[in-house]
């Protein structure tokens, strides 16, 4: 069964997210790079301790290397943790708030500085982010292709993980360059998903 509905950036999503179902679409071998765990490790302070007993392959003292990949289902847990801290209320909309700022910390990265200093907007952004993706996520495949000048749709011909992390990430794509986005997102009953982004 397919699953149609559309966003836009100042109107917040409503409802949970069962994280152990998000956990469970996702294959022991996906990795994450590290540079993507530190900063959530850091904004969770005390209370990582406690999650490192749900975690498969926990950081000795929290500490990930940037450029290492790490279990993606660890990943997600941590997500998961701090969303909820920093958003409280809908959880869905905590995912989507907090994916928003991954894009800051690839952008802060080397070869993020790199990367942004050769785009200029949203459209070039997005049609890069399959490359993008690539380097930083062992895994799950995506593609892109442009609709129209000011839209890009962004396929994961199967995708792991929380919905609205994904719209997140390219709604952050996108106001990156100070524009306003709007996502059309198609989920298929085999977990394919279409964000069709448009500026």
């Amino acid at each position: 069964m397919t699953e149609r509905f559309s966003t836009v950036a100042d109107v917040a999503l409503q409802g949970d997210v069962d994280l152990a179902a998000t956990v469970a679409t996702i294959p022991a071998e996906f990795t994450t790079r590290g540079m993507f765990f530190n900063r959530y490790v850091a904004a969770l302070g005390a209370e990582w301790e406690a999650l490192v007993p749900a975690l498969d392959e926990p950081a000795k003292h929290g500490r990930y290397h940037a450029f290492e990949g790490y279990p993606m289902r660890d990943y997600v847990r941590v997500f998961d943790r701090v969303a909820r801290a920093r958003f409280p209320g809908s959880a869905r909309e905590a995912f989507r708030l907090l994916a928003r700022g991954e894009v800051e910390v690839f952008a802060e990265s080397t070869l993020g500085k790199v990367t942004f200093s050769l785009l200029s907007e949203p459209g070039a952004t997005l049609l890069r982010y399959p490359d993008i993706f690539m380097v930083m996520v062992r895994g799950p495949e995506v593609t892109a292709e442009r609709r129209g000048d000011r839209r890009v749709a962004v396929t994961f011909p199967r995708y792991y993980g929380s919905i609205e992390t994904g719209i997140g990430l390219v709604e952050g794509m996108v106001q990156t360059f100070d524009e306003d986005p709007c996502v059309g997102v198609t989920v298929g009953g085999d977990r394919s998903v279409v964000y069709d982004v448009s500026w």
